[in-house]
């Protein structure tokens, strides 16, 4: 049974470990009280059958295992890394070079490298990596986010590196966050289609607490069949 203590233990080594960040999962408001009469809408995908039938597994597999990546409690980019500013400032001249005319155009603002900016936890990084080592166990093609963009930015590309490293080399990311609801904690995972923005499957796991990196493998395991066992589309 998973332990209570969620975060208890992670706190605790924060205070000794000034260097790391152990942030506890974002709370979230409670949901609005459901009206009468009306039910919950069945939760398909996440309850499906055991069997491989019809299931995002099967399809996985026909589609001959494409690359997906993974990331946990954090998403990608809405923006570019880099602009982050609300206008730049546009400059059109014309001069006189050697009796000829010559244009320019400048563009002037302030640019900064913010990828990166936030460093993740320990606690990110060990449940980052018990999940992609689940799915490689469950025969996912699970390809390192960070690599991609390293190769493509050592080719000198401009731009949304983050986004374009997907689209070369991955078709898939597997999006998953740890949120609490009323004091109550669930794993909820999204798979999405990268060229066509498309919400693959989406699934979730109720969990008690993650105390230990046992906790941690137990959940990923839990989550990734879940999410194999579900209907893609």
């Amino acid at each position: 049974m998973i332990k209570r203590s969620l975060f208890a233990a992670l706190m605790a080594v924060s205070a000794v470990a000034s260097s790391q960040h152990l942030e506890a999962p974002r709370q979230i408001g409670a949901a609005p009280a459901a009206q009468p009469g009306v039910s919950d809408p069945s939760d398909t995908g996440v309850m499906a059958a055991p069997s491989d039938a019809g299931s995002l597994r099967k399809w996985y597999a026909a589609q001959r295992r494409p690359g997906v990546v993974l990331y946990f409690e954090r998403k990608l980019e809405q923006l570019p890394p880099g602009w982050r500013g609300a206008t730049r400032l546009h400059i059109e001249d014309t001069r006189q070079v050697d009796g000829k005319e010559s244009s320019r155009n400048v563009t002037v603002g302030l640019e900064r490298n913010v990828a990166n900016e936030a460093p993740a936890s320990q606690f990110v990084s060990l449940f980052q990596q018990s999940l992609q080592q689940e799915m490689k166990r469950q025969q996912m093609n699970v390809l390192d986010s960070a690599v991609l963009q390293r190769k493509l930015s050592s080719t000198g590309a401009k731009g949304d590196i983050e986004y374009k490293s997907f689209k070369g080399a991955a078709r898939f990311v597997f999006e998953v966050e740890l949120l609490s609801l009323n004091g109550k904690w669930e794993l909820v995972g999204t798979l999405k289609d990268i060229g066509s923005g498309a919400l693959v499957s989406s699934v979730n796991l109720p969990i008690e607490g993650i105390a230990a990196r046992a906790d941690m493998d137990r959940a990923s395991r839990s989550l990734v069949t879940r999410l194999l066992q579900s209907n893609a589309g």
